[in-house]
């Protein structure tokens, strides 16, 4: 039958077994030699039970449709799904290791399921913006019901089967060799009748209307919130397979899918999804330490968090504090943390209790033996007892000559890990930062330079924009306004209030060119530390706006035409790949694709925009190119268009070309 698939026939039991290649993907051809697979199968009269099984510990899956990097371009997963689900024989699935998309589609077309204990399943469509187009909105509730359903399709993570809402997928959970799994169950299949078990036949996870109805209005109160498509289409299709029968179900989930796919969204969030694996392939390189222990210089609230985030991860944790009152009150705020950690089901309270247990803090001499690497994360820490040989790694905002470890915040929680190299780090820095971002679980950027890390000119860049633009006549909160409605969080100003207004005013403009948070500083103004930025806050944390603020600002400069969102928009996503330009030229990262990575994960750009570079791409270089040359402002560097902008409008490439 080729490479792709072995069929072998032993008493009455035809086993096609799938070869995982180096992508363990399922391609086209496989799904092929699956389709030939069954011809014989079922056209064989000695065969009553057809088993579908990895050749190996993995089971090939995936995501078949091109967006997800497969070849499956008309769908025949989706007819060979419908063809294992109508088999005159039954058809049995064994699934081990971690099997998504494509692989569980099949799984649960399948009559009957083997599972492994260990086996994860998962569904990345919707974090490529796309629906599952091969029938798991339709057969998924059936089996498990819409809850389950729900947090398998829109959640997007790999889920463990045993011992889960997930268990009523197997028909059996094994921890033995699949051989022995086979042999067991096709015994007692035979026992019972052998016979086929349609999963389009099933209402398990209808039994409970009431809950079913329940857990999509629940989902429906959160999709309905956000601008992705694909959540809410996954979310109608799932309610519809209450209502339809399967055919008409299986074509509500196509016409979903299509109305996704080739959506600038779709491409915007496939693009991230894949830039994503590429940096997240360096934290799975296999010359990386194992790191068991770390230290931690200070009690500062930066390293109250990273120190949470290293129990989380089951890290032993040396803490020097020179001062007895910050360590007390460090300590507490961790153990705070931990317990709402575990309230909420973040980790289980028996780690929490071992981290806590095994943390060694205080000023003692020795504090710090047995770490492999020690985090400076609060100033004042100098004549800390690091043992000889120990590197040392920067966490503050700033410089190092040799490695600087920038936890996005709030470090016990965020995803992202800046690994930043200077001149003097070696290749054995650079593996034991990713090794401990590996134990971190953390999406390790990595950068060369001596200077600053990406994230802080991207930040300096909003806010030297954002200031331009008031500048040239712009309302701060015309500007905040546009950039939220284009799906910025936090937009320029009120994350200076929220940073703290004496922090922005630290960085200087250029002659001509005003820094709006020094001038609010000089006013008495500190942002959300008083409640008075360029913002009014209450005590319920809302913003609200200032018109004083206005009327100052109109003072020192006569206001003029306002620009429509449309353009501030451009002109701000124009000017941050600017930087990220400069910082591909300058080497300090090497694919343009990093710096979509950090920025969405930086919390600068919505995931569903693709990143900086990318939307910068989408929006149309020229026209943004055209609208930066176009400004008149003394900040010429901020709007001069990086030489690249030209290569790429001229070859009619984008960033993510690069």
């Amino acid at each position: 039958m080729g490479n792709e698939t072995d069929i072998t026939v032993s008493d009455g039991t035809a086993q096609i077994a799938l070869t995982a290649g180096p992508s363990a993907r399922l391609t086209t051809a496989m799904l092929e030699a699956i389709d030939t697979g069954l011809d014989r199968a079922t056209g064989d009269p000695g065969v009553d039970i057809i088993v579908l099984r990895g050749k190996g510990p993995i089971f090939p899956s995936g995501i078949t449709v091109p967006q997800g990097g497969g070849d499956d371009r008309t769908n025949r997963l989706s007819v060979l799904c419908r063809r294992i689900e109508l088999c005159p024989k039954p058809v049995v699935m064994v699934l081990t290791g971690a099997v998504v998309g494509a692989g569980v589609e099949l799984a649960i077309a399948a009559h009957y399921r083997l599972i492994h204990q260990q086996t994860r399943i998962g569904f990345p469509n919707a974090r490529l913006g796309l629906v599952p187009s091969a029938g798991a909105t339709q057969r998924l509730p059936r089996l498990l019901g819409a809850e389950a359903t729900l947090d398998l399709l829109i959640g997007g993570s790999l889920m463990p089967v045993a011992g889960g809402n997930l268990a009523p997928l197997a028909d059996l959970l094994f921890d033995d060799t699949p051989d022995a799994a086979i042999q067991s169950f096709t015994a007692g299949l035979r026992a019972d009748g052998a016979h086929p078990r349609p999963t389009a036949d099933l209402r398990t996870g209808f039994a409970d209307g009431t809950a079913y109805q329940a857990a999509i209005a629940r989902v429906r109160a959160r999709t309905e919130a956000s601008p992705e498509v694909a959540p809410q289409k996954i979310l109608a299709a799932v309610e519809a397979a209450m209502l339809l029968p399967i055919e008409a179900g299986l074509a509500f989930e196509e016409a979903a899918a299509e109305d996704c796919s080739e959506t600038e969204q779709s491409r915007a969030l496939s693009h991230l999804f894949h830039a994503e694996q590429k940096v997240t392939a360096q934290t799975r390189r296999n010359d990386l330490p194992e790191i068991a222990a770390i230290g931690i210089l200070g009690g500062s609230q930066s390293a109250v968090q990273i120190a949470v985030c290293a129990i989380e991860a089951g890290l032993a944790l040396h803490w020097f504090i020179k001062d007895p009152g910050q360590h007390r009150e460090a300590i507490g705020h961790v153990r705070q943390m931990l317990k709402h950690a575990v309230q909420s089901g973040r980790i289980p309270s028996e780690r929490a209790r071992q981290g806590l247990q095994a943390l060694r803090g205080g000023d003692a001499p020795d504090i710090l033996d047995g770490a492999q690497i020690v985090l400076r994360a609060t100033r004042g820490q100098r004549g800390a007892p690091v043992p000889p040989g120990v590197p040392i790694a920067h966490s503050l905002p700033g410089t190092d000559p040799r490695l600087a470890l920038h936890f996005a915040a709030p470090a016990a929680t965020a995803r992202l890990l800046e690994v930043v190299l200077g001149p003097e780090a070696t290749e054995d820095d650079r593996r034991l930062a990713l090794g401990l971002a590996r134990r971190m679980n953390k999406i390790a950027v990595i950068q060369t330079t001596s200077g600053s890390a990406l994230s802080e000119r991207l930040l300096q860049t909003l806010w030297r924009v954002a200031d331009a633009l008031v500048d040239l006549g712009q309302s701060p909160f015309t500007i905040d306004a546009a950039l939220r409605d284009w799906g910025m969080a936090h937009p320029p100003y009120d994350l200076a209030d929220r940073t703290g207004l004496d922090i922005v005013a630290r960085h200087a403009r250029t002659e001509g060119a005003q820094n709006w948070s020094a001038h609010l500083l000089q006013l008495g103004r500190q942002g959300r530390a008083d409640g008075r930025g360029f913002y009014l806050t209450g005590t319920d944390g809302t913003p609200d706006r200032d018109p004083d603020v206005q009327h100052g600002i109109n003072a020192q400069r006569a206001p003029q035409s306002t620009l429509p969102p449309g353009q501030i928009t451009r002109l701000m996503i124009g000017a941050l790949a600017n930087a990220g330009a400069r910082a591909l030229r300058e080497g300090v990262v090497p694919r343009a694709s990093d710096i979509d990575v950090l920025s969405v994960f930086a919390h600068l750009v919505p995931s569903w925009r693709g990143g900086v570079m990318h939307a910068a791409g989408a929006g149309g270089l020229l026209a943004t190119t055209r609208a930066m040359q176009a400004l008149d402002h003394p900040d010429r560097d901020l709007w001069t268009p990086d030489p690249v902008f030209a290569e790429l409008i001229k070859n009619g490439r984008s960033f993510d070309d690069l």
